[in-house]
């Protein structure tokens, strides 16, 4: 069983990181320092605070990672995973935030069926109820209620991704005029790169537009960072 979970942490710990951010770079400005009598939290998000132990458990995670893959860890390493970490979980919690505003509901049978897809809680082809308790308990040392948490807000953040993605369209005359300025003003080849180019404007389209999106809800956050914890 051990040999087993050792194989398949690399692939545990990638499904437990916030997973739904590819190619989106989102810098939530105006983070506030600050000491707090919460010393059980790492930072509060529009007033709600995000706990210390969930800061940990990604922190460690992240460095059992680069220890595995023998990275030097110095002390550059050390301040860049914990800025990566508390930036990480700042846009999780202001992700579910918003994606509670839009009304988007998670049920349970959803986290389910979610958590039981992944090939690492599955022996012979099948979810293994044992072989999943063993690895949150014993590799990402969490409880069932935590990991299950985790994946229920990580559905919903992309519930609303989607959402907000089915809203971008392209309209034929964007598309050759797209095409022609990548072309040389030359649209011939269109019809024969039209499905793969199509996919490629609206993925680029749907990113900037998700970006915009992400900047417009910039200034209304609250944000702060208990820098105690970090002394």
């Amino acid at each position: 069983m051990m040999n087993w979970l050792r194989k398949n942490m690399r692939i545990v710990f990638t499904i437990t990181i916030i997973g739904f951010f590819a190619g989106i770079f989102v810098g939530f400005g105006g983070y506030f320092f600050s000491d707090n009598k919460f010393s059980n939290s790492v930072a509060n998000v529009n007033g709600h605070e995000v706990s210390m132990r969930k800061f940990n458990l990604l922190y460690n995670r992240a460095f059992e990672d680069l220890r595995k893959n023998n990275t030097e860890i110095n002390d550059e390493t050390v301040k860049a995973v914990r800025q990566q970490t508390i930036d990480e979980l700042v846009r999780e919690e202001v992700f579910y935030q918003e994606s509670q505003k839009f009304g988007i509901i998670v049920t349970d049978k959803e986290v389910a069926a979610n958590i039981q897809q992944y090939q690492a809680f599955q022996q012979d082809g099948r979810f293994n109820q044992g072989v999943y308790f063993q690895i949150i308990a014993y590799q990402l040392k969490m409880t069932p209620a935590e990991f299950e948490e985790s994946q229920r807000r990580q559905i919903a953040i992309a519930k609303m991704r989607n959402l907000i993605a089915a809203g971008v369209k392209i309209t034929e005359p964007e598309l050759q005029v797209e095409y022609a300025r990548r072309n040389s003003g030359n649209i011939k080849g269109l019809e024969k790169a039209r499905e793969k180019f199509t996919q490629e404007i609206m993925q680029e389209k749907q990113l900037a537009y998700m970006n915009d999106w992400y900047k417009s809800i910039n200034g209304s956050l609250k944000i702060k960072i208990y820098s105690e914890n970090f002394r």
